[in-house]
């Protein structure tokens, strides 16, 4: 299993509680030119985009590309603590809390 995490400068915080659940995390920082025409690694289960120095255009390839190929995203905003409106990802990403968007496409 793995999740790919794009935007924030760090990803220590999903390695860490990745590490507990047995989880690869793979990073993309968002901040690199080469990002925008990177491909979801094959093993991705889920995405994580964490709104911090993320370019709409990158926002918009990863989300064409999750639906397309049926994963799940879900949108943090950098620093924040989980709220009460949290939902607790599906199982296998049980240590991760964000909220979901759904696509009306």
């Amino acid at each position: 299993m793995a999740i790919l995490v794009v935007g924030g400068d760090s990803a220590a915080i999903f390695r860490r509680r990745a590490a507990e659940a047995r989880i690869h995390v793979e990073h993309w920082t968002g901040r690199k030119s080469r990002d925008l025409v990177r491909s979801i690694p094959k093993a991705t289960e889920a995405i994580i985009v964490v709104l911090d120095q993320v370019n709409h255009a990158l926002m918009k390839r990863v989300g064409r590309e999750a639906s397309r190929r049926g994963l799940p995203v879900y949108y943090r905003k950098r620093g924040r603590r989980i709220d009460a409106g949290a939902q607790t990802v599906p199982g296998s990403l049980y240590p991760f809390r964000f909220r979901r968007t759904y696509d009306d496409r």
